[in-house]
């Protein structure tokens, strides 16, 4: 199989996006295993986040998921709109999803723009390559929108921080190996200017991972406790007290550009709903195209602005509403096309179709409720009382 050796040298031209794809196209042709297997549908979540580590790491001895990260840590160049072209290859390709790898597009740019360079040098080829995977700690039991009010709490003791708390709704923490989590290292009436962002391993004593199984039947969401977890004060990712930066650089990505990468996957299911659909669910299927459409305009100028190194702020809001509109209504599609979602034993399409129906429900509660976007929107872009 022919090979990616990315730019010659150090500081080279890196292709541009269309380029790239053109030929990331021609190297698919050629069909690794690991491509054939992440088009099968997986119902078995475990199953499937093994398969598209499989994929990830012939991607990435391939040069292909190196793409649009500093050279410095590893990467060979480019920017998040390399990284965008690759994906939409292979949602275009039948790949079924990015399972937890969506965190290379909502905590990995956080960690290159802020995390310890020597650790991040080691931990991003880990991540892209799928030896190594990761979480993210932030919301509570008793802080979730607010995330500002969180307890968890990081005590210096001698060269360590000692982390005491709990999260919940921590996405893929049962098939992680660390967290970037976000803790209180001021006193608790200092908010957000009082937290901290830290890697901690999950395989640390102290640490216990409680897999929370969703209404779709996945385990992707987990109750992690920390008793006692020692970090080294290395690992602070920012600056101490300066979490609440981390945060926003990671909504910012988890809100705006995010999007891009999640509705790749869904011009396919869509698709695949309109070769079921009855003449009754044309109004469906043409409410759900324009609905990502929108999605795709929106998320393509969020790529461009991080693309010039700039963030999208407040106006990532708009981004993640539209994308909630687009999820719900692809997903209506499927399901007025297809009464066999409401049963219970199914072929594996099937059941994965309805695992991202009812998957589909939250999309306006996680990551920021729909009515936290509305708020933001409202307060910071057009400045109402």
């Amino acid at each position: 199989m022919s090979q990616f050796t990315g730019p010659p040298a150090l500081g080279g031209q890196v292709p541009d996006p269309a380029q790239v794809a053109a030929s990331f196209e021609t190297w698919l042709d050629e069909e690794p295993a690991s491509l054939v297997a992440a088009r099968v549908a997986e119902p078995d979540y475990e199953r499937r986040v093994e398969v598209v580590r499989a994929l990830m790491a012939d991607l990435y001895d391939a040069g292909w998921t190196r793409l649009g990260w500093p050279e410095e840590v590893g990467g060979l160049g480019g920017t998040i709109a390399h990284r965008a072209a690759i994906w939409e290859v292979l949602a275009r390709r039948g790949v079924t999803g990015m399972a937890l790898f969506e965190h290379t597009e909502i905590l990995a740019p956080a960690l290159v723009a802020l995390g310890p360079r020597e650790f991040v040098s080691e931990a991003l080829p880990a991540f892209l390559s799928g030896r190594e995977l990761w979480s993210q700690g932030f919301s509570e039991p008793d802080a979730g929108s607010d995330l500002a009010g969180l307890r968890t709490t990081a005590r210096l003791d001698g060269d360590e921080y000692v982390i005491e708390g709990r999260k919940v709704w921590t996405s893929w923490a049962r098939y992680a190996t660390w967290c970037l989590l976000l803790a209180r290292t001021g006193d608790p009436g200092s908010r957000h200017r009082g937290l901290t962002a830290f890697v901690v391993d999950l395989r640390d004593p102290g640490v216990e991972v409680r897999a929370i199984e969703q209404a779709n039947g996945t385990d992707e969401l987990a109750e992690v406790v920390f008793d006692g977890v020692r970090v080294p004060a290395d690992r602070i990712v920012g600056e101490l007290g300066g979490g609440w930066t981390v945060a926003m650089h990671i909504l910012s990505h988890e809100r705006g550009t995010f999007a891009w990468f999640r509705h790749c996957f869904l011009y396919p299911q869509l698709l695949d709903a309109g070769e079921r659909a009855l003449e009754r669910d044309a109004s469906a299927l043409g409410g759900a195209l324009l609905d990502l459409a929108a999605v795709s305009a929106a998320s393509a100028a969020g790529v461009s602005v991080h693309a010039a190194e700039r963030t999208l702020g407040p106006a990532a809001a708009y981004t993640k509403l539209l994308l909630c509109a687009a999820e719900q209504s692809v997903n209506d599609a499927t399901l007025a096309g297809d009464g066999d979602l409401a049963v219970g034993l199914q072929l594996p399409e099937v059941a994965m179709r309805r695992q991202e129906y009812l998957f589909s429900r939250i999309v306006t509660v996680y990551g920021g409720s729909q009515q936290m976007q509305l708020d933001t929107i409202a307060k910071q872009i057009l400045r109402l009382p």
